[in-house]
């Protein structure tokens, strides 16, 4: 080849080179409309015979080093109060230092990044302070299309329409909105991904820490009705330790619904636990056993009323 055009055609292989891969990238990560994949969401009536399939496939947002916190702060966990002293809780917290990376849970196109003083994505403005929303290529068993919402950023590091692959860099840590101290508020909203109301609890979408798995149930009266804000201890029967975590709080919090849940206890190493739940006497009412697997999630049935405590592990 004359030495003279090598230039010209390397630069000219270089540039369709780009260009390929910003339309492949473009291709493969862009949210697909539902009109596109002919999906909507199912009827009250469908979800009932859909089958509760454990969908634990979201990274951590937090990196997995020894110096980050990439486990979920359970002292307000999703659907908790605070024992009524704090709104309803709508997403998890990842508590850490200021600055530490934020990373995308999934692949997805950023639909939102900024701060909310003037766009309402909470039950106030400038709830979230800097937040990113990204759109996925995912969707719920209700057939719901998935968005996460990575709030109180220090810094972000993306903008809106921006395509994002899997643990992409968002921002940093941070203490802006309503945020008390520096930590990552994350949620999961379907549909919807402007509305707060849209949520779903995190734990049920994070992906399982190595030989861990989780407890996912129902607490309900003897009507059917979820009982909220009611406390439950789940202990191990070996040498794991206990932790309490009470059913969801307040109207606005959802669940799923397929899974119909009102309590999750994630990130429990493989194990037998008990599940032992008091009345308002503090006497107790009901104990059972159950084996949690790991990498799987295990539903129980508690229907206080007459004591009967189904077990079904997924």
């Amino acid at each position: 080849m004359n030495r003279r055009f090598y230039p010209c055609w390397r630069k000219l292989w270089l540039a369709l080179t780009v260009l390929l891969w910003a339309w492949r990238a473009l291709s493969q990560d862009a949210t697909p409309t539902r009109e596109t994949l002919n999906l909507v969401p199912f009827s009250a009536t469908e979800i009932v015979a859909v089958e509760r399939v454990e969908h634990n496939i979201l990274h951590r947002p937090i990196e997995l080093t020894e110096d980050n916190n990439h486990w979920i702060a359970r002292a307000y966990a999703y659907g908790d109060t605070r024992l009524n002293t704090r709104s309803v809780h709508l997403g998890v917290e990842f508590v850490n230092e200021r600055n530490t990376a934020v990373y995308a849970a999934k692949a997805g196109r950023v639909v939102f990044a900024g701060d909310d003083s003037k766009t309402l994505l909470g039950p106030q403005l400038d709830y979230y302070g800097n937040v990113v929303v990204l759109a996925h290529n995912l969707y719920s068993l209700a057939g719901r299309q998935l968005f996460t919402l990575y709030g109180h950023l220090e810094k972000i590091h993306v903008r809106t329409g921006q395509v994002v692959g899997d643990q992409s860099r968002l921002g940093w840590v941070g203490s802006t909105g309503v945020a008390l101290g520096p930590h990552l508020h994350f949620e999961v909203r379907v549909s919807d991904p402007f509305d707060y109301r849209q949520t779903r609890n995190p734990e049920l979408w994070l992906q399982h820490y190595l030989e861990h798995g989780m407890i996912v149930g129902s607490l309900r009266n003897q009507d059917g009705d979820p009982i909220a804000g009611k406390r439950l201890t789940v202990r191990s029967t070996s040498t794991l330790g206990s932790r309490d975590v009470f059913t969801y709080g307040g109207e606005e919090v959802n669940s799923d619904p397929v899974w119909r849940e009102n309590f999750v206890a994630g990130d429990l190493l493989a194990d037998e636990y008990e599940i032992v739940v008091l009345d308002e006497n503090d006497a107790l009412a009901y104990q059972e056993r159950v084996q949690v697997e790991a990498y799987r999630t295990t539903f129980v049935d508690i229907v206080l009323a007459d004591g009967n405590v189904r077990t079904i592990e997924k």
